[in-house]
C-alpha cells in the first residue's frame, strides 16, 4: 500500500493511505450503475412518449431533446459534485469500499475543487485515459486530482475514542477560537486515530501546536482539558 504524508495548513504531518486502482474502479463502476438506475427514468419517459405521444413529440421534439440532455449532464456530472460535497469527499461507490477523497493539503473537498476534478472525469477520464494515468502517478491520480489538486485516500473502519463533538464540549469558546482548517483536522484525527500508525507523533504535533496558540492569546489554562482529550 501506498502512503502518502501531508502538511496540513497548521504545520501537521498527516498520514494517509492512498487508494489504488482496484479499489478506486470499483468504486467508480458502483456509481456509475447508480447514475444508470437514475437515467433509466428519463430513457422509459423518452419511448413511452415517442410511441404513444407522436403528435406531442413531432411539435416539441427539441425541447424533449434539449431537456432531457441537460438533465443527463445534471445526473453525470452533478451526482458526483453533490455526493462528494454532501458526504465529505465520497460518493456511494467510495462509501462501500471504504475511500475519501480530499485536498493535497489534507482538508476536505470544496465546490470548486469538486466540480474541477468532476468535469475532467465527464471529458477525459471517462475515456479510460484517467485508469491509465492512475497507474503511473506516484500518487495514484488521474487528470481530475492533478488538476484539481486532490487524492483518494483509505477510509478505513476505526473504533472512535474521541469525537470532534466530544472535543467541542470540552470549551464553550471552541467555535470562536478553532479555525474551520482546524476543526476539519481535528475531525479527520479524532476519527482515524486509532489506526494510524504515526498516532503519538501526531497527537504530540496536535498538543504542542493549541499549547502554543492558546499560550500566545493567554488562555491556555481555560483550554486544558480540550488538550488533554486529544
Amino acid at each position: 500500500m501506498k502512503k502518502i504524508t501531508i502538511i496540513t495548513p497548521e504545520n501537521i504531518e498527516v498520514e494517509y493511505v492512498l487508494a489504488e486502482v482496484a479499489s478506486r474502479v470499483a468504486s467508480a463502476f458502483v456509481d456509475m450503475l447508480i447514475q444508470g438506475l437514475l437515467i433509466m427514468p428519463l430513457v422509459i419517459a423518452i419511448l413511452l412518449m415517442t410511441k404513444y405521444a407522436e403528435a406531442f413529440m413531432s411539435i416539441y421534439y427539441g425541447w424533449v431533446i434539449g431537456i432531457s440532455l441537460l438533465i443527463l449532464f445534471l445526473i453525470i456530472y452533478g451526482y458526483f459534485i453533490v455526493m462528494e460535497l454532501s458526504m465529505n469527499g465520497q460518493t456511494i461507490g467510495k462509501k462501500i469500499f471504504k475511500l475519501r477523497t480530499i485536498r493535497k493539503n489534507g482538508q476536505s473537498l470544496t465546490l470548486k475543487h469538486s466540480a474541477i476534478r468532476n468535469l475532467s472525469r465527464l471529458f477525459i477520464d471517462m475515456y479510460g485515459i484517467g485508469i491509465v494515468l492512475i497507474f503511473f502517478s506516484k500518487e495514484c491520480n488521474r487528470v481530475g486530482d492533478y488538476l484539481a489538486s486532490t487524492i483518494v485516500v483509505i477510509e478505513e473502519n476505526r473504533t472512535r475514542p474521541i469525537t470532534l463533538e466530544s472535543l467541542e464540549k470540552t470549551n464553550q469558546h471552541f467555535n470562536y477560537y478553532i479555525s474551520r482548517e482546524e476543526a476539519e483536522l481535528l475531525r479527520d484525527y479524532s476519527e482515524r486515530k486509532n489506526k494510524m500508525e504515526n498516532y503519538s507523533d501526531l497527537q504530540r504535533e496536535l498538543k504542542l501546536h493549541f499549547t502554543r496558540k492558546f499560550e500566545a492569546l493567554g488562555i491556555l489554562e481555560e483550554w486544558e482539558n480540550f488538550i488533554k482529550e486529544l
